[in-house]
């Protein structure tokens, strides 16, 4: 009989391993058995039934509906969050500092890490705790143009993560929005610009909001569109914005007119970054599922009733498709 069938020493190994929080050194050392051995008892533990493992998760809702998000759209990762908040503004508040929790995970020591404008970006970022951790830099995406919202412009909001983290911040000196593609193009060959840019294609981590198209919406007031500019956009069929790329509704990058008058980066333009969007609301559905369709996120933030409404009409997992 070979060592991995001797329940009695399998028991004992397990209780002294589980139980007694003993390392597989200490259990080698007391029985005399080598440790590779130690080791291979405990796995066959496990693959028995000796052993079961249950894992008591007070998360066990949010879990389930991040599984079928991950499924459906085929991103790395999920965050659903259960927040509260009785007016637009606090859902977004509690969001916010739930998010800020997770999010402060999620950013590595000495990494690189984007930032887009926004108020679901800023709620987020004001709430991080002072870190630890220094980052390499903190790089603000897109430009900016409406003054009176400066305080959620990329470059504050890159600002305030690099305060808070003891880390050096860049700025983009330039427009989010100009009115030729000529323009947009010699500005961005400004050293300086330019500069800000190559340093947001080297992100780590990008931090980005997912907007659609209505004049109300932040990201357009920030980005100065005109009516025009929207109409033209509907027209194409773009129902989401995320940093200078507008998208229709299977993910597809639209507005390339548009596009081209814009300062900042794309989606694509993010490819060597892990991509985390955030966003809440229901009157951002379409623009969040043209945003997962566009296979450029890696990780969405959410809230439950959010995600509960994303998955609605489901459909088969991407890994299903695929087969």
């Amino acid at each position: 009989m070979g060592i991995v069938d001797n329940k009695r020493l399998i028991v004992k190994i397990c209780e002294l391993y589980y139980m007694r929080d003993m390392s597989q050194k200490e259990i080698s050392s007391v029985l005399g058995i080598s440790r590779p051995q130690i080791s291979r008892i405990i796995a066959a533990a496990r693959e028995s039934g000796i052993v079961s493992i249950h894992i008591n998760n007070p998360f066990g809702r949010e879990a389930e509906i991040e599984k079928e998000i991950v499924c459906r759209y085929g991103l790395k990762d999920a965050l659903v969050l259960n927040t509260g908040g009785s007016t637009s503004k606090e859902r977004l508040g509690s969001f916010g500092s739930e998010a800020a929790l997770l999010l402060e995970d999620y950013i590595p020591q000495d990494t690189i890490v984007g930032l887009m404008s926004g108020n679901t970006v800023k709620s987020i970022v004001d709430s991080l705790p002072k870190g630890t951790k220094r980052l390499k830099m903190t790089v603000p995406l897109v430009g900016a143009i409406n003054t009176s919202e400066a305080a959620m412009h990329a470059n504050s909001i890159a600002g305030k993560i690099g305060v808070s983290h003891n880390s050096p911040s860049l700025t983009l000196n330039a427009p989010a929005y100009v009115s030729d593609a000529v323009l947009a193009e010699r500005l961005k060959e400004e050293d300086g610009i330019r500069k800000v840019l190559e340093w947001g294609k080297r992100c780590n981590i990008c931090v980005v909001g997912i907007g659609n198209l209505d004049m109300d919406a932040s990201n357009v007031r920030e980005q100065g569109l005109m009516p025009e500019d929207l109409e033209n956009l509907k027209r194409e069929g773009a129902v989401a914005s995320v940093c200078c790329s507008y998208l229709d509704s299977e993910g597809r990058e639209v507005g390339k007119s548009i596009m081209d008058r814009s300062i900042g980066l794309t989606l694509k333009e993010l490819k060597k970054s892990r991509v985390i969007a955030a966003a809440i609301g229901a009157s951002k559905i379409k623009a969040i599922n043209a945003a997962l369709k566009s296979g450029d996120i890696d990780v969405l933030v959410t809230n439950i009733s959010t995600a509960r409404q994303l998955l609605e009409n489901r459909d088969q997992c991407v890994e299903e498709k695929s087969l």
